[in-house]
């Protein structure tokens, strides 16, 4: 066998050392959530895609070929004027990737649902993987911050 063949089949078992041990010790299993963050919070998953208005594969990890990463989550919250739910994704090195906002009209709202995502497939965040971070927030209101991991290629 070829020194180089050798030296794929390592990194591919390194590779798959390294997930193994993440999904053991980061708690993979708190891909969805009761949230304990905040009075307004509810429930929170971080999910690869939404149906009927729930998250849909409730996960940790994500891989460069996924196409999004989900925030999901259930508040309530009572305004009477105007309101932001805003979604800050920070990156492994601890930048701001993306901020999004969502403005929401005046009213009472009580187990309301809403996310938020960024696209991994064909776009930066594929090529930062690591481990990640969501925070969000009403208006400046820290409502919860969750990690997730992108996954490096093989």
């Amino acid at each position: 066998m070829s020194i180089i063949k050798k030296r794929n089949i390592f990194r591919m078992e390194l590779w798959l050392f390294a997930l193994i041990f993440l999904m053991i010790f980061s708690g993979v299993s708190m891909a969805q959530e009761a949230a304990k963050d905040s009075e307004y919070l509810q429930k929170i998953a971080l999910c690869k895609d939404i149906l009927d208005k729930n998250p849909l594969q409730g996960v940790n990890f994500f891989f460069p070929q996924d196409e999004k990463v989900v925030t999901w989550l259930r508040f309530s919250y009572d305004s009477a004027e105007k309101f932001l739910l805003k979604w800050e994704w920070i990156t492994p090195q601890g930048k701001l990737y993306h901020q999004g906002e969502v403005e929401m009209e005046a009213g009472s709202y009580t187990n309301y649902r809403t996310w938020y995502w960024i696209k991994i497939k064909g776009n930066y965040a594929s090529q930062l993987p690591g481990e990640w971070k969501v925070r969000v927030h009403i208006n400046d209101i820290f409502l919860t911050e969750r990690n997730f991991f992108i996954v490096g290629p093989f």
